[in-house]
């Protein structure tokens, strides 16, 4: 009684899933979820990881936690930052896969940004800077621009580049003097992936 019931399942399941079969062979990278991290990001000293699902006619929408850590870099003794992102994409393409596809999206988020500076000036005093310590909160938004390409292994590689604009919501500083409201957001991401 038990070997027939299974049998039944068996053969529903594998059914059920040659639908599914030729819709992957002809939609190649449409209705995936792609679970991709930023390889750049591994200057800041942190991992990046960000999950995006690819809806048929070429829409995919993502989510992204974002982090990084520079110590003693331009000026700055230590910046970290954190946060998170959801972006939505339009790809222009057929789907195939081993192709590069463009794409245009749109982002929003927020980000979380500490700067510690001690200020220095040189010995004749012409030259320096203050000393800084500033967090904040902001929310941010823009465009992005970008290209990907989905391999036959299911490995994705995804290039990009974001320009918006940042608003901080509440900060904490020791100098009144460098707080600005707003910030030009900028990012560049090469991130590599894979899609089930």
């Amino acid at each position: 009684m038990l070997k027939p019931i299974l049998l039944s399942l068996g053969l529903m399941f594998l059914l059920g899933n040659f639908p599914g079969f030729a819709q992957e062979k002809n939609d190649a990278w449409e209705n995936r979820i792609l679970v991709k991290t930023n390889i750049f990001n591994l200057l800041a000293q942190r991992s990046t990881f960000s999950v995006e699902k690819v809806f048929k006619q070429g829409y995919g929408a993502e989510i992204s936690f974002v982090q990084g850590k520079f110590n003693y870099f331009l000026f700055t003794d230590h910046y970290y930052y954190r946060g998170f992102l959801l972006r939505t994409k339009k790809y222009f393409g057929k789907g195939k896969l081993g192709v590069i596809y463009p794409y245009l999206g749109v982002y929003a988020g927020n980000l979380k940004r500490t700067i510690q500076t001690n200020g220095q000036s040189d010995h004749t005093g012409w030259f320096g800077f203050p000393s800084r310590d500033f967090s904040a909160q902001s929310v941010r938004g823009g465009g992005t621009l970008g290209i990907a390409c989905f391999f036959k292994s299911k490995i994705v590689v995804d290039g990009q580049t974001s320009l918006g604009y940042g608003r901080y919501l509440s900060h904490k500083q020791t100098n009144p003097n460098t707080y600005a409201k707003g910030y030009l957001d900028m990012q560049v991401w090469l991130s590599l992936g894979y899609g089930f």
